[in-house]
């Protein structure tokens, strides 16, 4: 269902299931409206022709706060243009956000919802300012922008999480609720999900598809492996220990690959092995080592008669 004001350009989309909710969901966006904006009234809405909205409970509750209905002529719907533009501009924005991602066809309403956010940041033909800054009165911020269907890294909740496990999980990223809570799809099971924008890592270059196409194993039949490649290592300080650790061992093998790398361990000996700041091995000849004791043992005599001698 689409709602657009024909004064500031401002709209409002709803997806429903069925069109028994239009009824309920026309009257509860005129008393948001009427609650939100309380100095601006609603003078007119004008609707098609279809049957959840031409109820005489629906006009009678129009005429009781004074809003006219207006109904167009059958099958023309010309005179429902600004609508039907906007619906156009929104099947027009969605297809090409579906192309550049990876999701089926099928989330078309993801893709409708974030076209109809993007609506209301851009300047139309009527006025040179856009629809939420003719509302609100102010610049709108549009830092929050991501590409549609760009692969998300959004934090694991404590209570999920393990301290050597993986931080953060992959997810699909299908929008925004407010410049602060984004909207993403968890890719194996396609449920969505919300997140704060701060506490997420964004990849724009890499696109997931729905379902994945990576299978997960059993956790007890699954193999330790560096090189594995299933979400649990798709977070980007995951990788970076994968890298510092790929980094060692790579310098590892060229250490090994030295000359005088200690690669056989049963032909190095203790005395073999240098220390530092030490030559790597010290020989001590015979002829100097009885030398020196016989010098020594000749002071040790003269400082035994010295002594004698003093005290006689």
């Amino acid at each position: 269902m689409v709602l657009i004001d024909a004064s500031t350009r401002w709209s409002h989309v709803s997806l429903l299931s069925t069109r028994n909710f239009a009824f309920a969901n026309l009257l509860a966006q005129i008393i948001r409206l009427r609650s939100q904006f309380p100095d601006y009234s609603i003078k007119k809405i004008r609707l098609d022709n279809a049957g959840e909205f031409t109820s005489q409970s629906f006009n009678d509750y129009c005429m009781s706060i004074g809003i006219d209905v207006e109904h167009p002529v059958p099958h023309v719907h010309t005179q429902n243009g600004l609508a039907e533009s906007l619906i156009k501009q929104l099947q027009l924005i969605a297809r090409p956000l579906l192309m550049k991602s990876r999701l089926p066809s099928s989330a078309w309403g993801y893709a409708i919802m974030h076209a109809a956010n993007l609506i209301q940041l851009r300047p139309t033909a009527y006025h040179k300012f856009s629809p939420l800054r003719l509302i609100s009165g102010k610049e709108p911020n549009i830092s929050h922008l991501k590409i549609f269907g760009c692969s998300v890294y959004v934090p694991i909740a404590p209570p999920y999480r393990t301290i050597m496990g993986p931080q953060r999980r992959l997810g699909i990223y299908v929008g925004f609720k407010s410049p602060s809570i984004i909207n993403y799809l968890e890719p194996m099971t396609g449920d969505l999900f919300t997140a704060r924008f701060d506490d997420c890592h964004f990849d724009e270059t890499v696109f997931p598809a729905l379902g994945g196409d990576i299978k997960e194993m059993d956790p007890r039949t699954k193999d330790i492996t560096w090189n594995a490649t299933n979400l649990s290592f798709l977070d980007s300080r995951t990788n970076a220990c994968e890298q510092e650790i790929q980094k060692i061992i790579h310098l590892q093998n060229v250490a090994n690959q030295l000359p005088d790398a200690f690669t056989d361990s049963k032909k190095v000996t203790k005395s073999h092995i240098p220390t530092l700041n030490a030559p790597s091995r010290i020989e001590i000849l015979a002829e100097i080592s009885e030398r020196t004791l016989a010098n020594e043992s000749m002071i040790r005599k003269k400082n035994v008669i010295d002594h004698l001698v003093q005290e006689i």
